[in-house]
């Protein structure tokens, strides 16, 4: 097993965070759906990459500390050489009201037994690893436009 842990900050209060991970994320069932995953290459600065799409499944846990909200998260790959992934995502504090981080970690089985370890102790943790921040950059920036969006209405509402 390898292990992954990524962090991103958000701007986005902490208070409002949960709602606007929901719009990304199944966070508030059992549900499953679906979620296309952009696999930097290395030596990538943002380019296109490679995708793949996964089947993700989240659903409550308790964090028995009460500092963060937290689900497991689990994606399966529909097809191709891509590992599983099992693990848990969260939304922690910030050191101010505005931003919060989210947290992301777990584990992947490579593929393909002896062969498929030796790849990833040489490149494919490393891409892994750089998967799962372009995974969490992503949500943060479609959390950041609906918080930017739900701001904007309410100033409009207030100029009415």
């Amino acid at each position: 097993m390898s292990e992954i842990r990524e962090r991103v900050f958000v701007a986005c209060p902490l208070a409002h965070a949960h709602g606007y991970l929901a719009q990304v994320l199944p966070t508030d069932s059992s549900a499953s759906s679906a979620l296309e995953l952009r696999v930097p290459l290395p030596g990538d600065s943002g380019g296109p990459g490679l995708t793949h799409t996964v089947t993700v499944r989240c659903a409550p846990l308790t964090d028995p500390s009460h500092e963060s909200e937290v689900w497991s998260i689990s994606w399966t790959p529909r097809e191709g050489i891509y590992p599983s992934f099992d693990g848990r995502i969260s939304i922690k504090g910030s050191e101010d009201y505005g931003t919060c981080r989210l947290v992301l970690e777990g584990s992947y089985e490579p593929p393909f037994g002896a062969p498929g370890r030796a790849f990833d102790a040489a490149l494919g943790h490393r891409i892994a690893k750089a998967t799962a921040r372009t995974l969490l950059r992503d949500i943060a920036r479609r959390m950041e436009e609906a918080y930017r969006a739900g701001e904007a209405r309410k100033r409009e509402e207030l100029q009415h």
